[in-house]
């Protein structure tokens, strides 16, 4: 009998040993599965609404004020989370503070990353947001930076700069107050632009081309970011389908919403470059960025002009949504600006309230908070993705899972904001008239490793803003051609970001001492 060489016997050897591996491999895999549905059979998810066979809870799902809805189901089955599927995507909704301080900063290495969502990162072309990118290497690096450029101690070097754009939109206010939706519009942007990039907009009431593509990042963020709204979150693949195709009206959107992005994120970098080569850019963010890097850093000029634009297209958006909600509730309750304007006047006198005056006003910042919980800037926070299966309160949630943080249900739980849909904002002060320190409007701001980088300098552009026009003017209804007067209709864009809609308002000098007060403040 032939013996066998030893380069077959090691060739046979090796096959032996590839076959149980490759068994084990098969035989593991089956196991994950079959582990994965005896998980889901015992640890059942969270309740939702029945699904269809294939499609799920598609027809369930809504396309308005979808917070709503979400808290509704959330009372319905009595569980903080609420999970629906969506053709094949586990959805999960987390409608209480604490299932989301659990989730969110407890567990925060598992529901920090987010879901794909290439409406908004591939089509409308927002890779280069920070909000909208994967927990990895790049995130973190992005987030460095844009966490040391608009940390507190950012914030208060930057107030010169507030005050100046104030004194403008004061003015402006003065000068044409029907179009104060324009004006803080023109301050929000006036005061990031020359921040980040040491660029100034055009007077307001003048077409300016950076303002112009903030607000169109704006709008596309607010109209795609809800994670479903358009059905290519669902199916990725429909994202090759051209824009004539029927049904394919999302793509026509996304090319004019990325028109904007592209400007956002390229054009005020490159002019901040042809300045600094000429040798006369103006002290910014990017320009101090920039000087650090050494010759040919492609990378890191990316890097730069990446967090530069994140800081730029969605750092007015605080400012603006809560300012528009300022004035509909003066508007609204006369008598809560009466209240802010006389805690002002016993403190400031002759001149209009500063920075310095902050801590003597706890009423206007118990305002600017009731603003921020009762009217929050996003509703649904932006989308996690959860990274690895979990539990919670006995629910399975299995990896993959898409989670929505309900920060309107959150902000109007009653157990935490008694009376929730009044607005109040003594509910942030101590009965002494001091503000509480264990009363907050965190979650308006996000949750975890995802909290919004930029809340101090938004609630110092909120606080000088709103003191100023409270010590400086008053807002009352304005009044139609018959004298009747005109109540606004309170009602609200419902994309990612909310604002009030367009209404119509009274804004009128308190006395012939504050428009000299306007024109001395800065001096």
């Amino acid at each position: 009998m032939p013996s066998l060489s030893t380069d077959t016997t090691h060739t046979l050897a090796t096959r032996t040993i590839q076959v149980p591996v490759a068994l084990l491999a098969l035989v593991s895999t089956l196991l994950g599965l079959l582990f994965t549905r005896m998980a889901r059979r015992r640890f059942a998810m969270p309740p939702g609404p029945k699904p269809l066979p294939i499609i799920g809870n598609y027809f369930d799902m809504p396309t308005h004020e979808q917070w709503k809805t979400y808290k509704q189901w959330s009372e319905h089955y009595d569980s903080d989370l609420v999970h629906v599927n969506v053709l094949g995507t586990d959805v999960i909704i987390v409608n209480t503070v604490t299932a989301a301080d659990e989730l969110f900063r407890r567990r925060s290495a598992l529901y920090s990353s987010r879901p794909k969502m290439p409406m908004i990162r591939d089509l409308i072309g927002l890779k280069w947001h920070l909000a909208f990118m994967p927990h990895q290497e790049t995130w973190r690096a992005n987030r460095k930076i844009v966490g040391q450029e608009q940390s507190p101690q950012h914030t208060i070097n930057t107030r010169p700069q507030q005050l100046k754009w104030t004194r403008t939109y004061l003015q402006n206010l003065m000068n044409s107050p029907d179009n104060f939706f324009e004006h803080i519009q023109h301050l929000a942007s006036a005061v990031v632009l020359e921040d980040v990039y040491g660029l100034q907009v055009k007077p307001s009431g003048t077409p300016d081309p950076f303002i112009r593509a903030a607000t169109g990042a704006v709008e596309a963020m607010g109209a795609a970011g809800i994670y479903g709204t358009y059905l290519v979150d669902y199916l990725p693949i429909l994202k090759y389908v051209p824009s004539w195709f029927p049904g394919a009206e999302f793509q026509s959107a996304a090319k004019k919403w990325r028109e904007s992005t592209d400007v956002a994120a390229s054009v005020p970098f490159k002019l901040v470059k042809e300045a600094m080569a000429e040798g006369d850019a103006a002290l910014s963010i990017t320009s101090k960025l920039l000087a650090k890097l050494s010759a040919g850093d492609v990378a890191g000029e990316t890097l730069i002009r990446h967090t530069g634009a994140t800081m730029f297209s969605q750092g007015s958006a605080a400012s603006v949504s809560a300012l528009r909600t300022f004035f509909l509730i003066m508007v609204l309750h006369p008598e809560i600006q009466a209240k802010a304007q006389a805690e002002i006047d016993s403190i400031v006198r002759g001149r209009l309230p500063t920075f310095a005056d902050m801590d003597a006003l706890p009423y206007v910042s118990a305002l600017i908070k009731e603003v921020l919980r009762w009217a929050p800037i996003v509703p649904l926070a932006f989308p996690r993705q959860l990274e690895a299966d979990d539990m919670y309160d006995g629910y399975f949630l299995p990896a993959g899972s898409v989670i929505v943080p309900n920060t309107w249900a959150i902000l109007q739980d009653p157990t935490t904001y008694r009376n929730p849909t009044v607005f109040d904002p003594t509910r942030f002060l101590t009965r002494e008239g001091t503000l509480d320190p264990s009363k907050n409007v965190d979650p308006a701001f996000g949750y975890g490793r995802r909290v919004c980088p930029g809340r101090s300098a938004a609630m110092s552009m909120m606080y000088i803003s709103i003191a100023t026009t409270l010590a400086a003017f008053n807002v009352t209804k304005a009044v139609d051609e018959d004298g009747f007067h005109i109540k606004p209709s309170c009602e609200y864009t419902a994309g990612l970001l909310r604002y009030a809609k367009p209404f119509k308002c009274e804004i009128e000098l308190r006395s012939a001492e504050a428009e000299m007060m306007i024109h001395a403040m800065n001096d």
